[in-house]
Parts: C-alpha cells; structure tokens; sequence
C-alpha cells in the first residue's frame, strides 16, 4: 500500500501554522451615506453603479457584506452573487467585475482562504479575492489579463496568489520564469512574509506548477529559519515536491547546498532518500552522496531509516494535484531497489557505510516480503 501522510489544506501547501490574516483593506469611505444596515457607501461604489447602470449586483452585494453580519450570511451572499454573475451574459459580468476591481474598493468578509480539490476557492478573506476567483470561471482569458495588471504592484498577498493562479490557468502561454518571479517576489516582499496569510503560504505552489527548481536556493533559505516554523515548513513543503518532480536537478543543487546540510542535515538526508534508484543518474548522486566522507552518522541513519521515501503530503493546491503512486509502482521500485542496496552492501567500496546498507535492506527486504506474502496467499473463503 503506498504511504502516504494526511494533511489539511497546504499552501498550499498548508499543515504549516498559519499566522493571521494581511488583509488590505481601503480606507476611502464616505461617513456621510450609510445605508439601512449602518455602512458607509463609498463614491467608488457609486461610481461603479454609474458606469454599469442601477442593476450593478456586485456594488449591492458589497454593500450587504459590510454590515456586521454572521459569516454564513456573508458566504450566502457571496455564493449567491457568484451564481448571478456565472448566468450573466459573459460581457455583462465582465464588465461588472473589472469595473468593480478598479475602483480599488475592498471590504474583509471574515471568511477563511477556503481551496477545494480544482485549486477554486470555497470561502474568500476579502470581497476582491472573491471577485478575482469568480473572474476565472467567468473567463479565463481575462482573469488572466487581469492578473498581469494586478501583479504590476502590490495589493495583498492573497490577491496575488489568486492573479498567478489566474494567469497559470487563463494564458496557455503564460512563461514560467515570469510565474516563478512573481511568486518569488510575493514570497520575499518583508510585509506579507512578516505576517503571512492562507494565500501567501498556498502561492509556494506556483513553484512546483512551473517546476522552479531554480528557487531551490530561496527555499533552502526559508527551511534554514528556525525562527519562523511556518516560512521553513512552507519552504520544506515546496522543496520536497520540487524533488519528486525534478529528482536529478534538485538533488545535484542540495549537493552543492553545504549550508543548508549543516542546517537541517536530517531534512536534506530525507530529500536523498526520495531518489528512484533505478535511475542511473539519481543513483549516482545517491552513491555521492552517501560515500562523502563530510556525511554524519546522523544523516546516514535519517537516509536509511526512510528510504525509499514515498511519503505523500495531501492537500488541495491553487494548481497542482497530488496523487499517491500505485502499489503495484511501489513494488516495481521496492524489488529493483533493493537490488541496488544488496549490491552495495556487499561492495568494499561502500564499508564505511555497511551499518546503515544492512537497515536499508531490511527495511526493503520487509516491504518486498510482505507484498510477496499478500500475493501468494490465498483468497479468504
């Protein structure tokens, strides 16, 4: 059976403690017009009905959320708001969107940063991020469009972990170190990882959409601080995903990494220890790896004691999807790996490390068994 570790929600990738929300919010508020439930009209508002006619629904629904009202209400609204845009005329909802959007307006809607299974959110922090969600099933084209314009300045990190999903999934041609700079800019900007919000921990997962194995040095930067748990376990997260999708690259950057080694020298054993050793270039790197005399004993029994690592960290993500390997993969990989280990184990070259040779063939020797014992056995009666 593949191993796998349950987690709610990443970032996205997300079993990281989550610290706060950093919610913009405007401060433009006309105090002379309140409405019947007490809040403050703005002009922008007003300047969004003129340009759309009286039948804005999205200036209505603004103003409904902005009283003091139960949570669940305010998501009814919202859901009920976004089933009225997605029956209007493409055009029309388009308009009354973008028109919304420029005016800058925002209110918290003391919903949580809601992602489902398809990477679409289920609650919005804010009326734009609900907007800047909804725009993406309206139309993906230009929620993507928008997404550039709204990634050309700083607005909230939650905005623009929407607006590089948005121009991930609305522009086919989107270029990936445009993504990965992007995303690399909202993860460095000193405010929002000062107080990181749901959506700034779920955009690490732009990285591993466009496979960034050249933000491994910014990764590795985050795992190393040990003062924040939850920039290193965002930055562990991504960096783990990055290895199962590009193996060969990212290992070769963590066996260059000697700070990160002395670091988290168990993690970075952990990371080695995911290699498919049936692959003659990953198999390379491990035999590297383990025969550098700069190898503590401690990072050696880490190595030994996981591997194979095939542990899985589910979650919904703003663009990737994770999966568990079939067993009958896991098998294939097991008996061939094993192979490998009983080969080196009994090779002079490998005596420094024979200890921990001799655990890794017993740990694979048990997993080979046991499948082989489930197979052979006979059905129950």
């Amino acid at each position: 059976m593949p191993r796998i570790k349950p987690l709610p929600a990443f970032l996205a990738l997300t079993c990281v403690v989550l610290v706060g929300f950093a919610i913009w919010t405007s401060a433009h508020r006309d105090a002379g017009k309140v409405n019947a439930a007490g809040v403050a009209k703005s002009p922008a508002v007003a300047a969004s009905k003129a340009a759309v006619g009286n039948d804005d629904t999205i200036s209505d629904a603004f103003e409904a959320v902005g009283g003091k009202i139960a949570p669940t209400d305010t998501l009814q609204t919202l859901n009920g708001l976004r089933a009225t845009l997605l029956a209007l005329p493409k055009d029309e909802a388009l308009v009354q969107i973008r028109s919304f959007l420029e005016s800058g307006e925002d209110r918290v809607t003391g919903l949580s940063f809601g992602i489902v299974k398809d990477g679409t959110l289920s609650e919005w922090p804010s009326f734009r991020t609900f907007l800047l969600d909804t725009l993406l099933a309206v139309d993906p084209a230009a929620a993507a469009a928008t997404g550039r314009e709204l990634l050309g300045k700083p607005t909230t990190a939650d905005e623009w972990a929407l607006a590089l999903r948005n121009v991930a999934r609305g522009d086919g041609t989107a270029d990936p170190d445009f993504l990965r700079a992007k995303t690399e800019e909202l993860i460095m900007n000193p405010a929002w990882q000062a107080d990181p919000s749901i959506g700034y921990l779920n955009a690490f997962d732009v990285l591993v959409h466009v496979q960034a194995t050249a933000s491994t040095p910014l990764l590795s930067g985050l795992i190393q601080k040990k003062d924040r748990k939850d920039l290193a376990h965002a930055g562990f997260l991504t960096l783990d995903r990055l290895v199962q999708i590009q193996p060969v690259d990212v290992l070769t950057r963590l066996s260059a990494d000697t700070t990160l080694q002395q670091s988290r020298p168990e993690m970075v054993a952990q990371q080695f220890a995911r290699a498919d050793l049936r692959d003659p270039a990953q198999q390379a790197i491990v035999k590297t790896w383990l025969l550098d005399p700069a190898r503590s004993d401690a990072e050696l029994r880490s190595f030994a004691g996981i591997y194979p690592n095939n542990n899985q960290f589910v979650s919904n993500n703003l663009l990737t999807a994770q999966a568990a390997a079939p067993g009958d993969d896991l098998a294939a990989h097991d008996r061939e790996a094993l192979k490998v280990i009983t080969a080196w184990a009994s090779d002079p070259a490998f005596s420094s490390v024979q200890s921990h040779l001799r655990t890794m063939v017993s740990r694979l020797d048990g997993f080979v068994g046991s499948r082989d014992s489930t197979l052979s056995s006979p059905p129950p009666e």
